[in-house]
């Protein structure tokens, strides 16, 4: 299954998602839609960038930000990525995580996906968290394959 979207079209469909999806919150209170921002998309290569605020609240205890709260930033970008594909939400089958540097707290951090197969029954894409300045200093990665079978 090919996609073609332009990149106007990706945005729009980013932008809805994010303003429809996650609902308002308090960005110092711990929650599951961690306010990501959209950075910016292309709708031919099926990639985007989001940034996330770590904020205190996600610290394990050795002070960085816990690796289960990374996982669901990384998880939350790549169904967002299906659910705009797909027009509808695309569960996780499985999701692999590979944890390079440790990710500071108190920092924006922005976060890369790339769809690498966007099938009939499933989609793969991978992902990446890097600080916005330095996009070759890769601190998180991730596969997932996601069910994008229609009813």
């Amino acid at each position: 299954m090919a996609f073609h979207i332009t990149t106007s079209q990706f945005s729009q469909a980013i932008r809805h998602a994010l303003d429809t999806l996650h609902s308002p919150c308090d960005p110092e209170q711990p929650n599951l839609h961690l306010s990501p921002r959209l950075i910016s998309c292309d709708g031919p290569s099926l990639t985007l960038e989001l940034e996330y605020d770590v904020k205190p609240w996600a610290s394990n205890p050795m002070g960085v930000t816990h690796g289960g709260v990374l996982a669901l930033m990384l998880d939350n970008a790549m169904g967002l990525t299906c659910y705009c594909l797909y027009g509808h939400f695309t569960p996780t089958i499985s999701m692999n995580l590979t944890y390079a540097r440790p990710v500071p707290l108190n920092q924006t951090v922005r976060l890369r996906v790339t769809v690498t197969l966007a099938g009939s029954t499933t989609a793969q894409l991978q992902a990446q968290i890097f600080p916005p300045d330095q996009p070759q200093r890769v601190m998180v990665t991730a596969t997932g394959v996601y069910y994008s079978r229609t009813k």
